[in-house]
This record gives C-alpha cells, structure tokens and sequence, in this order.
C-alpha cells in the first residue's frame, strides 16, 4: 500500500534521525515516518510525506487568513495516481482535497482524515459549518482522538459515524524516556511549578490559583521552603506582576525535558472546547514520570485512569489551588501520582498503541468498497 501524509506542520526532510527534533517533525532517508514505524512489517506500506511549506508570502496568507493549505494539495495532485490512500493531519491540509474531490470526484484512493480541531473548531452554525459539511462528504473515514467528538459528528456529520473512530492518541516513550542525567542533582534550583504553552491555556485561572498559594504561605506546605516558584514556558508575551512567576519563552525539546524532570509537578489549566489539544503536552509530561493537575475538559477526559492525573473544574480558582496545594504538601500522593502517570502512557497511551490501533482502522476501511 501507498500512503501520501500532508502534514500541517513543517518537517525537516534528512538522511538521518534528528536527535533533537520529536519524529513527526523530520523525514530521515529510508526509515519510517513517525508511528508507521509500528506497522507490521508485513504490511509493505510506502509513506510519502508532504508538509505545509510553500512560498513565505502565502504560507503566511494560508495559516493566519484563510487557515488552510491549498498549495499543499495543488503539489500534491499531479502524483495522486500513485498513492492508496491519503492521510491529512487536520482539516486544514484536508479541506482542500475534500473538496476538489466532491466537484471533480473521488478517484481511485481513498481519503483519511486524523480530525485534530473538530472540523472548524466544532461550529454548529453558519457557512463554515455548511463548507466543512459539504467537504466531509467526500471523506472515507475520520479518526479523532477527542472521544466527545462523536457527539458532535452525530449533530452536524452525521454520515461520517459509521466512517469514524475513537484512538487515543499516543506519546513516544523512547523520545521521552526520563533521562537522569538531566534532573538536578545538586538541589541548588529553586523548587518550581511548571506549566508548557504557547497558546490556550488559561492563564489567568493558574495565575490567580498561584496568587491564592503564594498568600497563604508554601512553607505552611512544603516543609522548610518558603517560596515555591511557578514557572510558564512557551509564551514569551504573558504579562503578571505576580511574585515568584517566571515567564519563559520557547525551548529546545531537550530543554524542555530537562524543564519538566526538575518541575515538582505540572499543571495544564485548559478551557472547554470539543475537539483535541493538550493531549500532547499531558502525555508527554506523564512519561517523563510527573504528577500532571489538568482542568477537566473533553480533550483530557479520555485519558484519566485511576490515579495516573489530578482533575479540576475549568475556571475554578479554588479547586485549582486546592489541587496544586495537596501536591505541594503530600508528598506520598505526588509520587503515588508520577508512578501512575508514567505507567498509564507505557502501558495503554503511546505510539505503539495508537498505531496499531490506527493499521487496523486503515486496513478495515481499505478493504471496503
């Protein structure tokens, strides 16, 4: 089988793997790309990946105005003959040839969608919603990993339940093995909360949950510490007069391990949308063997096992900083908590699960006319 992936991200197309680069953002010469690596060998598939790049006037115009790729498929179609089946990773490299496909037809390959934002965002109304209906006609089968998705697909795609699946999404647990040598032997770093994020994530809810600790004293909760630091990376732009808040901009991924194996926990404070985001930022935190406290939101209910992540309501200040206390003062719970996680991703969330629960779906909806 042939598989054609537009990707709506860029990659790095080298003859070898990138230490420093997470797989599904480098193409290494003659080795499979991200989790096909997990596919039977006897599968005999070929994956091509095409990524969003193009000109910097129009991949500019594309992501922020129109928030899709159509020179992405236009590069595309002219080898589509080749492939078996198209996989798109979002509706933004998917709309396109959804399209083109329900005006000029469908042709020989199939096409696949990994339904990452919920079509547009979840919209239930309006021409966004009667674009992305008339274009998932043409869909040969949707894979999400938000499982309140199909609550949606059953009010405005109705036609696409018996074409959809729910597959967790997985973490790579070699890329993000613990690596001892990076933890901070010394004890000299000041204790520090952490919480990774450019965007959505609700700031303001951690913010003021921080304040609320900071008032009422750490060295009341952790025991000869009199101050415990709350650490925000991936968004150099946050504003706070908030003592002992540090604001980090963006980080290599190997910093970025190092940042979360020295963190006392994490906290991923997220607001109620129907579609996914998060999951990966959480999976990869629980790996590395960290206590996680996220809100509790479709994206990350799915991913909740006895013990394994800390749940409070969206917005809620209090239930927020009653959480982050109760890390802060027990620790037994804490490390009941990053045993929990870690075991949670190596046993059920990560690639080697998602991806063969992904070569079934695909060889199922290959194998129908």
């Amino acid at each position: 089988m042939k598989i054609l992936m537009l990707v709506n991200w860029k990659v790095e197309y080298t003859d070898k793997p990138i230490g420093d680069k997470q797989p599904p953002d480098y193409v290494a010469k003659n080795q499979p790309y991200w989790f096909f690596r997990y596919f039977p060998e006897e599968s005999n598939i070929h994956v091509d990946v095409a990524d969003i790049r193009s000109f910097p006037w129009l991949e500019k115009f594309e992501k922020n105005k129109i928030r899709f790729y159509i020179w992405q498929t236009l590069k595309a179609l002219p080898r589509l003959k080749r492939y078996d089946l198209v996989l798109s990773h979002g509706m933004q490299s998917g709309i396109a040839l959804c399209l083109l496909r329900r005006i000029f037809g469908k042709g020989r390959y199939k096409h696949v969608v990994f339904d990452i934002g919920a079509f547009n965002s979840a919209r239930e109304t309006g021409r966004s919603l009667r674009l992305m209906q008339f274009a998932s006609k043409s869909l040969d089968g949707v894979i999400y990993h938000t499982a309140s998705q199909k609550a949606y697909y059953e009010k405005c795609h109705p036609w696409l339940l018996p074409k959809s699946r729910f597959i967790p999404f997985g973490t790579d647990t070699e890329f993000f093995a613990p690596d001892e040598e990076m933890r901070d032997r010394a004890g000299q770093a000041e204790p520090y909360i952490l919480c990774v994020g450019y965007y959505k994530r609700d700031w303001d809810t951690l913010l003021a949950a921080y304040r609320q600790l900071a008032e009422s004293r750490f060295d009341k909760m952790v025991e000869g510490i009199r101050q415990v630091r709350l650490r925000l990376i991936g968004n150099r732009n946050i504003r706070t007069e908030i003592e002992g808040v540090e604001v980090l901009d963006q980080v290599s991924v190997t910093e970025l391990k190092r940042q979360i194996l020295n963190a006392l926990f994490c906290v991923l404070p997220l607001q109620q949308f129907n579609y996914s985001y998060g999951q990966m930022t959480l999976l990869q935190q629980m790996v590395l063997g960290k206590a996680v406290i996220a809100a509790n939101v479709s994206s990350i209910q799915a991913y909740k096992r006895e013990g394994n992540l800390m749940l409070y309501e969206p917005e809620d200040v209090e239930g927020l900083a009653a959480c982050m206390g109760e890390l802060l003062s027990n620790v037994e719970k804490r490390e009941q908590m990053e045993r929990k996680a870690r075991e949670s991703v190596l046993n059920v969330y990560n690639e080697q699960n998602m991806a063969k629960e992904i070569y079934a779906v695909i060889k199922e909806w290959m194998e129908k006319e």
